[in-house]
């Protein structure tokens, strides 16, 4: 039973990993909005062995002025130059991601400010230089100390100014490959014409009017940066739902193989099984014999050790659940996520255990009920 209870608790175990970070996973990435897309360069190159590169300074401004003026299913657009620089404050200092943004930003993102206030048309039109902190950022250059009100440095390529602190974001954690408390954030109009000394911008983080025009508004966006470009290559859109949906095939996958890879402790255990009940049907021919012999069938003997197999099967599998929920809500406690041990779960548990418990057990079931009784009786 030992193999059928340690592969039983490996796929409850498997399921529940992957459900749960699938889970929290999706919580994170809707947390910004399932209507939100994302506008990037694209590549160029690849062919004839060549490496593909990330294109730069291909979007400005005003491409997102025309994809909001020109796309009706689009609500609002943000163009972000980001870069990461070094954050000075006395005589602690950081190297994070800073981000030069518009208001809209907490809008489209779902990101809000927890203490203090965020960029604002002001911050824009008068290049002021001002910053909002990430939680992270906050707590690695002021510790216990308000940040609101505070000056720091921010060294650019080739300068460095001097930001006052205006606010600080709430926590929003990791999500995906990025960080959102280890970022600042300043004026767009700050970023480009006194800290990086560029008209470009990085991207655009552009939401939809709603969850059901997000695709109409996908379709919109595409024709207008091709109309510009005329080269699909230059740039690369890509939604929240699609992000969801590559995420639940990569999960999907994954859980597959390694539910294969338990079905192997399962046949292992199907195949001690198997050999069991073999032993058992040598060590037990005189019980055989005897029961043939006062009227027992051939089918009485097949099911009594199809049975003895299958609830040896169904016990190790009941056990081995058992042993996976708890299994699931440790390993759930140390990745941070929530136990999702589902009825699927179980269910395909216990189908894995009676078919294990059927198919190995029907082979000395079989041979059991073949004996002859005579021979059977005289058996020592």
């Amino acid at each position: 039973m030992l193999g059928i209870i340690i592969g039983i608790a490996a796929v409850v175990i498997i399921i529940s990993i992957t459900q749960g970070s699938q889970k929290s996973i999706s919580e994170r990435i809707q947390a910004l909005g399932t209507n939100l897309i994302n506008v990037s360069p694209g590549r160029k190159g690849g062919a004839r062995g060549m490496r593909a590169e990330r294109l730069t300074d291909v979007f400005t401004v005003a491409d997102g002025e025309e994809i909001l003026k020109k796309a009706s299913a689009v609500k609002r657009v943000v163009p972000l130059v980001n870069k990461g620089l070094l954050l000075q404050y006395r005589d602690k200092n950081t190297e994070i991601q800073v981000n030069g943004v518009t208001p809209e930003y907490q809008d489209v993102l779902n990101f809000w400010v927890e203490k203090g206030r965020f960029i604002d048309d002001r911050d824009l039109k008068s290049l002021r230089t001002v910053i909002v902190l990430g939680q992270e950022v906050a707590t690695d250059l002021f510790g216990d100390e308000d940040p609101l009100g505070q000056s720091i440095m921010v060294n650019g390529p080739s300068s460095r100014y001097k930001f006052r602190v205006i606010g600080v974001m709430e926590s929003k954690g990791q999500v995906m490959f990025s960080n959102f408390d280890e970022q600042a954030f300043i004026p767009l109009t700050t970023a480009q014409k006194r800290l990086l000394q560029t008209k470009y911008v990085n991207s655009f983080s552009i939401q939809a009017e709603s969850e059901e025009t997000a695709s109409e508004a996908i379709e919109q966006i595409d024709a207008i940066l091709y109309q510009k470009f005329q080269d699909d290559n230059n740039y690369r859109i890509f939604s929240q739902e699609e992000l969801l949906s590559t995420m639940g095939s990569v999960m999907q996958t994954f859980t597959i193989m390694l539910v294969g890879i338990a079905g192997i402790s399962l046949l292992v255990g199907g195949i001690g099984i198997m050999n069991t009940m073999l032993v058992s049907v040598t060590e037990r021919t005189r019980e055989i014999g005897t029961r043939m012999a006062v009227g027992a069938k051939r089918s009485d003997i097949l099911l009594q050790f199809l049975w003895e197999s299958l609830v040896l099967c169904l016990l190790g599998g009941v056990i081995g659940i058992a042993a996976g929920w708890i299994g699931s809500i440790i390993t759930a406690s140390i990745g941070g996520w929530t136990a999702a041990v589902s009825f699927s779960a179980i269910a395909l548990a216990l189908g894995f255990a009676t078919v294990v418990g059927l198919f190995f057990g029907i082979y000395p079931a079989n041979k059991a009920s073949k004996l002859n009784p005579v021979e059977a009786l005289r058996y020592e």
